[in-house]
């Protein structure tokens, strides 16, 4: 199919050649003959015949003069017709070599040209006696030239027509390679349209994906808390009230507030109101049932540390070890859930409501236990101890301890209600508060007056001065307050008791 010359020959070799200007027709044969002839006799000076006569026709030719002015001379030898140019030619050779001296073959033997041998040369320079046969050689001998310079052509040319095809065979298969490659990238095209049609799509599907589970998960949020609602009425409508001790019960507790906060920060959506007053609803639920169980516990420790006493007659000391050791062991479990309704009162008078009613059940407990005993202590005291100052004295010592205990077990339930427990403390000063007003009324000695009015002042200046000097982070109690009635009946009557004087 491929030539092998395409493969070993240079590029360059057959690169197409600039076009030869062209040239002018040669001259004939007879003419190049007759003037190199005579170029040659005239440098060697011959002067022989045949050299002047091919002179003669040659400068006659050249001179355009008609060469029947010039009669060449004629062979002895007959001749006989020849019937084609190339006998005639044959014959002619052959009796030219025969008649030929040998000196001159030898003497022209140098002077053969292209495209003729030297016995060809010689038998050009034999004189010729008839024109036509004279011109029948010459056609002859002009064609066989012609051919043979021919021939060479030919052949290039022939080459050149095959090398022609062989290109334009690459060419048609360049052609069609080209057309493969350019069908190649018109699928290639068409693919990469496809493809970038492919990822647009695919690129604002992702999108509309992307927005629409942004979409789903703001309804989920948004949901969310209404979802929630069926979920927390279901356990605080169970039977019960235990579970406020669980973990899942804070954590309810902080769901609701978490849904209340989204409700009141979205008052445009439909129907809102109707889901604010029943998520309102769920949390009062949720803190009724902690005073419920809140009391219940309180209720329950009361009855069980009063049937102890009643059934084993304990000392008093024993008492007074009973009576805050069995209350402080559920303490931890009684501040979280007090803790819960105390940080919602704000803003709520009914969270309020439920606090106080806490703080009833509690002091009411801790009144009924305690008050007995302190009534019975204060009695002994004052039938024991006629003088007032040491009265007092004893009486404030008793009270301190037992107001120091009540104030920590209230805040070891509690976070707060600072009123509260000075209600409790003043209650259980009550009792010690009428016998000194008494004893203070009687009093008629303005200098025991004096020190009990300065032991009273005392009270809440030591308790001011050790709360200065410790560092604390719960509250403390200030016992002098306790006593603000009792200095001020001591001082009223100290007035008094100046006035008679004065």
């Amino acid at each position: 199919m491929y030539d092998d010359w395409a493969y070993h020959v240079s590029p360059t070799q057959y690169a197409p050649q600039p076009q030869p200007k062209p040239r002018r027709r040669r001259k004939s044969i007879l003419q190049d003959v007759a003037l190199e002839h005579t170029q040659q006799d005239l440098r060697s000076g011959g002067q022989n015949g045949t050299s002047n006569a091919l002179r003669d026709v040659a400068e006659e030719i050249t001179n355009g003069r008609p060469q029947s002015t010039r009669q060449l001379p004629e062979y002895t030898v007959p001749l006989r017709r020849v019937s084609s140019t190339s006998g005639l030619l044959k014959l002619r050779k052959e009796l030219a070599l025969e008649t030929m001296p040998d000196n001159i073959i030898k003497e022209n033997r140098s002077l053969t040209t292209y495209p003729f041998t030297t016995k060809e040369e010689l038998l050009l320079m034999q004189p010729i006696g008839d024109d036509i046969v004279f011109m029948d050689l010459y056609d002859s001998l002009e064609k066989e030239l012609q051919d043979a310079n021919e021939s060479m052509f030919i052949k290039f040319r022939n080459e050149a027509q095959s090398q022609l095809e062989s290109c334009e065979l690459y060419l048609s298969q360049t052609d069609s390679t080209l057309a493969t490659f350019d069908s190649l990238a018109a699928g290639f095209e068409a693919v990469r349209k496809q493809t970038s049609s492919f990822q647009e799509a695919s690129d604002a599907l992702s999108i509309e994906h992307k927005r629409l589970e942004t979409l789903a998960n703001d309804l989920d949020k948004n949901l969310q808390p209404f979802n929630m609602l069926e979920e927390i009425t279901r356990r605080l409508n169970a039977p019960g009230t235990d579970f406020v001790k669980d973990e899942g019960f804070k954590k309810m507790l902080l769901t609701l507030d978490q849904c209340i906060t989204y409700i009141e920060s979205h008052p445009n959506f439909n129907g809102i109101d109707v889901y604010h007053m029943r998520f309102r609803q769920c949390m009062t639920r949720a803190l009724t049932l902690i005073r419920t169980f809140f009391i219940s516990s309180i209720r329950d420790v009361s009855t069980d540390v009063q049937s102890r006493i009643a059934a084993r007659n304990f000392s008093e000391a024993t008492q007074s070890a009973l009576f805050y050791t069995k209350f402080r062991v559920d303490a931890p479990l009684l501040q979280s859930l007090t803790s819960e309704i105390a940080s919602r009162c704000e803003g709520h008078e009914e969270y309020a409501s439920l606090l106080g009613d806490c703080y009833k059940a509690f002091i009411n407990v801790r009144r009924r236990l305690i008050t007995p005993i302190v009534s019975k202590r204060v009695s002994d005291l004052r039938n024991s101890i006629p003088d007032l100052i040491q009265l007092t004295r004893q009486s404030i010592a008793y009270m301190r301890t037992l107001c120091m205990d009540e104030f920590n077990l209230f805040y070891a339930i509690f976070t707060e209600g600072e009123d509260v427990i000075y209600d409790l403390l003043d209650n259980l000063c009550e009792p010690l508060h009428d016998i000194l007003r008494s004893r203070i009324i009687h009093e008629k000695k303005a200098e025991v007056l004096y020190e009990l009015c300065s032991l009273l002042q005392g009270l809440s200046t030591r308790e001011s001065e050790e709360m200065e000097d410790e560092y604390f982070d719960s509250p403390q109690l200030d016992f002098g307050r306790l006593f603000q009635s009792t200095l001020q009946d001591a001082q009223v009557k100290l007035v008094f008791r100046m006035q008679a004087y004065a």
